[in-house]
């Protein structure tokens, strides 16, 4: 429901925006005189329609190549459609932190790149001899197209399947690398945060997109930016044993449910550490996530037990699939 409500306010952004500098500026055209597409596409939780509560909105966007904008105050399509970006940015900007925040970091070149490139540049930058690093192709398993022109939508979801699940192979100990430095760096000793301590959502998430990036190229139903569509594919495809599937399926819906109270009540997204479970806070929010019990301790008690138990499968897990050389 979350993803679908960001998708009407995006579509009517993006048609609000475009209109306003179609009025400044006229309409962007092509250099063959052909009208000029713009599209917008979904990223992470936003593009695996996994939206919860106050999760960043990721967003691409994309437009159709060389060109100008045909009024009196003409502009060239680089600098019309970054200008549509920025007007699509500060219209979605939340009233209230945490709430609805657009988030352009997954782009070519990241931060120093611009807001919107065209189809040209991103086929360039996300190719085999492109300057990509492997994390950003990881990072495209989630592209989704949301709003803006459909065929210019397809055509930038062709080029990711080519190029995500092409039989350029994948360095996974790179990948793992990383992991483990989200860990050392993300995670103070004593603390459990919720998404980067091992076991964690990241665990879960990583671990399914690893197998869609070694088996994906052969696997073509595992090519889906929804974790748990993915779950599904990989069951279904051997790469997983049911049991398997089972672990990483109820542990990744207990984990969002656990996000999802801990933003509740703390009223923003920022912090993911569990407070100590012999807490008032811990206890609020045992009552939250529904651990009724005579006694608000022992609800408390029950949930991080659960918390314990579940984490710990997924760390056992992670470890059997990645850590001891297996890789599949």
């Amino acid at each position: 429901a979350l993803t679908d409500l960001a998708e009407v306010i995006l579509d009517q952004t993006v048609r609000d925006g475009q209109a306003l500098l179609a009025r400044l500026h006229g309409k962007p055209r092509l250099t063959n005189g052909k009208s000029c597409p713009f599209a917008l596409f979904g990223l992470g939780k936003f593009g695996g329609r996994e939206l919860g509560y106050a999760s960043d909105i990721e967003v691409l966007f994309v437009y159709g190549g060389a060109g100008g904008t045909n009024g009196r105050r003409a502009l060239d399509n680089s600098e019309y459609f970054e200008r549509l970006a920025q007007d699509i940015i500060q219209s979605i900007e939340a009233k209230q932190e945490g709430i609805f925040h657009l988030d352009v970091r997954l782009r070519p070149h990241g931060g120093k790149g611009l807001l919107a490139n065209s189809l040209d540049e991103l086929q360039a930058y996300y190719s085999t001899t492109g300057l990509s690093a492997p994390f950003e192709r990881q990072a495209l398993i989630k592209l989704r197209f949301a709003a803006g022109d459909p065929a210019l939508g397809r055509a930038v979801e062709r080029h990711r399947d080519e190029f995500v699940y092409s039989e350029q192979p994948w360095d996974l100990a790179a990948a793992l690398a990383l992991r483990h430095r989200q860990v050392t760096e993300l995670v103070e000793r004593g603390q459990t945060n919720v998404k980067y301590s091992p076991g964690g959502l990241l665990d879960i998430e990583y671990m399914v997109q690893y197998l869609q990036l070694l088996h994906g190229h052969t696997e073509p139903r595992l090519r889906t930016p929804n974790t748990l569509d993915a779950l599904t594919a990989l069951g279904e495809s051997g790469i997983l044993t049911s049991e398997e599937v089972t672990v990483l399926r109820e542990t990744y819906l207990f984990l969002r449910e656990l996000i999802d109270g801990l933003r509740i009540v703390r009223g923003h997204a920022k912090d993911l550490v569990l407070p100590p479970s012999d807490s008032e806070a811990f206890t609020f929010l045992s009552r939250r996530l529904g651990y009724a019990a005579e006694r608000w301790e022992e609800g408390a008690a029950r949930l991080a037990a659960d918390i314990a138990q579940n984490m710990d499968r997924i760390g056992r897990l992670f470890k059997k699939k990645f850590e001891e050389g297996r890789g599949s």
